[in-house]
């Protein structure tokens, strides 16, 4: 059993427009977590949600680690956890994977639990409810998953050089309980394919190069209409992106946040988009990020300190 170990999860963003809980994307921007056993429970949390999230047992990378513990038949001891987060809260970047896969990582890592990688996607969707999320936060890159019964079935893929996302972040949240509220239980035929021809596209686009299709491959007719109504300016600010020039434009996963895929004029798309927010009523960040290739990693803690000496 190691003393400590240290977590680094990257964002991420799920659907990517038509991909609805089959498609997700890591990003470049990271939460990083550090757990050590300890004689009594600590938590200490710095960045995003300071001075919000909880600092007992209840915090999700807690009941991550104890899941993974109880997957391998083991007790989770008591832990020192320390918390960096860079990834905004219920903003649609991934932050609750984020710490999910914080939780089941640096646990497997630390108790030795011997848990491999795909049993430890398993735990970490049977946490979050949907793998679309926590599958790019554990793998990095594009990920395309499906579930079979408990089991997740996932494709890695590398999506193509010369993509940078914008991703603009409005000042209100959405949790993603309210956002998949709002969504109809049944849909019509015509949808259901509309959205099987648009997510196959989008796939085959990040992956070829081809990102002049993202346009079209990013429209979607199962959750976006829906849950518009929660993002004042979203059908807006997608239109100001597409006119900016970028190649396509979707929320990012639940939302509120929009994301724009580009290869140049990144700075005029994310003033477009924040202007487009901004006629609505709405206040807004822009981040550029780059795409993750790579997944969380995790690395012993004094082998970390060590490096930066």
């Amino acid at each position: 059993m190691r003393a400590s170990v240290h977590v680094r999860v990257p964002a991420t963003s799920a659907n990517l427009g038509a991909g609805y809980d089959c498609l997700g994307l890591a990003l470049a921007r990271y939460n990083e977590v550090t757990l050590a056993v300890a004689d009594e429970l600590v938590v200490s949390i710095e960045g995003e949600g300071a001075d919000r999230l909880p600092r007992d047992g209840s915090h999700l990378v807690l009941r991550a680690a104890a899941a993974a513990a109880q997957a391998a038949g083991r007790e989770l001891p008591p832990l020192a956890l320390a918390q960096h987060n860079r990834i905004p809260l219920a903003r649609g970047m991934g932050s609750s994977s984020a710490a999910i896969v914080a939780g089941v990582l640096g646990a497997n890592a630390l108790l030795d639990l011997g848990l491999d990688q795909a049993q430890m996607l398993d735990i970490c969707t049977a946490v979050e409810g949907h793998p679309d999320n926590v599958a790019p936060a554990l793998l990095g890159g594009l990920t395309v998953c499906c579930l079979a019964g408990e089991q997740v079935l996932v494709s890695r893929l590398q999506v193509a050089a010369g993509l940078t996302c914008v991703l603009v972040v409005p000042d209100f949240e959405v949790s993603t309980e309210a956002a998949r509220r709002v969504l109809p239980q049944t849909i019509a035929h015509a949808d259901a394919v509309f959205n099987l021809c648009r997510s196959s596209l989008t796939v085959a686009a990040l992956v070829s190069g081809q990102f002049d299709l993202l346009r079209e491959a990013t429209r979607d007719r199962l959750h976006q209409p829906y849950r518009a109504p929660l993002v004042p300016g979203l059908e807006q600010v997608i239109a100001a992106a597409l006119a900016a020039g970028a190649h396509g434009a979707c929320l990012s996963g639940s939302g509120p946040t929009v994301l724009a895929f580009v290869s140049e004029g990144e700075e005029e798309v994310a003033q477009a988009m924040v202007k487009a927010f901004a006629r609505a009523g709405v206040t807004a960040a822009p981040h550029l990020l780059a795409l993750a290739p790579t997944g969380a990693q995790v690395s012993d803690e004094s082998d970390r300190r060590n490096s930066r000496d």
